[in-house]
């Protein structure tokens, strides 16, 4: 019963892990590297809870528990890759 346990919340915290891969972006000058997204990235992950960050990210079109980090990286120059 305990491994049932520890399974559950294994799986649990995997699944709230935020996984910010620089595969996933692209940014609006394309000299930009993965140095410079994991600093933006690391910094937006810190403002995210912001006020601003929210409502610039809802102004900025996106939705649900993302919007203020998405937001905050589009103001960086950051887009993310859209999958098909």
């Amino acid at each position: 019963m305990m491994r049932v346990g520890i399974f559950f919340i294994f799986i649990f915290l995997m699944g709230c892990a935020e996984d910010r891969k620089f595969a996933d972006f692209t940014h609006e000058d394309s000299g930009k590297g993965e140095q410079e997204f994991l600093k933006e990235s690391s910094q937006c992950t810190a403002d995210k809870d912001k006020f601003s960050h929210l409502i610039q990210g809802r102004e900025l079109g996106f939705e649900g528990e993302h919007t203020g980090y998405l937001g905050c990286m589009k103001l960086q120059g950051w887009s993310q890759k859209t999958t098909l």
